[in-house]
């Protein structure tokens, strides 16, 4: 069974689909993903434009960063997806840098808490897609309930 992954901008129509009629945030450089993106409501920012005015990047439902963008240096990439993870929109996708030395790689989104969302493909090969979401970023433990707040078990086995 050999199955297509979808096209990059297939994939990148379903995420900005699914912010509903919140605004969304895109950081690329490419030509093909500005020209598709033009007539729909995306705030649509350049790599370097994003990266030196991080405190005036506006609030948004859904943050889309492509990785395979000309980052000014890795450093700035890797703030740039922090900033936007936590303080400007509640879900952030990141197009990985197809490329083995690109900025935004496989460890350095792992590192940030992002969770592989899918994978399409590009005229330059296939794209892995990773994302960060704060309402599933931790499962609460079937332990942390006002019924297990203080240890019950162990009222009688210990005197502290």
């Amino acid at each position: 069974m050999n199955t297509q992954a979808p096209d990059t901008l297939e994939l990148l129509d379903t995420a900005i689909e699914s912010a509903g009629e919140d605004m969304s945030l895109v950081v690329t450089d490419a030509s093909p993903l500005r020209r598709a993106l033009a007539d729909r409501r995306v705030m649509l920012f350049g790599p370097d434009a994003a990266a030196s005015h991080l405190d005036g990047l506006p609030r948004a439902a859904l943050a889309v960063v492509d990785g395979a963008s000309a980052f000014p240096s890795a450093t700035g990439a890797i703030q740039l997806v922090g900033r936007l993870r936590d303080l400007h929109a509640d879900r952030v996708l990141v197009i990985a840098s197809g490329e083995p030395d690109g900025h935004l790689g496989r460890q350095e989104l792992i590192g940030l808490g992002f969770q592989r969302w899918g994978s399409s493909r590009d005229p330059d090969g296939r794209r892995r897609w990773y994302e960060f979401d704060i309402a599933h970023y931790k499962v609460t433990p079937d332990w942390l309930n006002a019924r297990h707040w203080a240890n019950p078990e162990l009222w009688d086995k210990y005197r502290w």
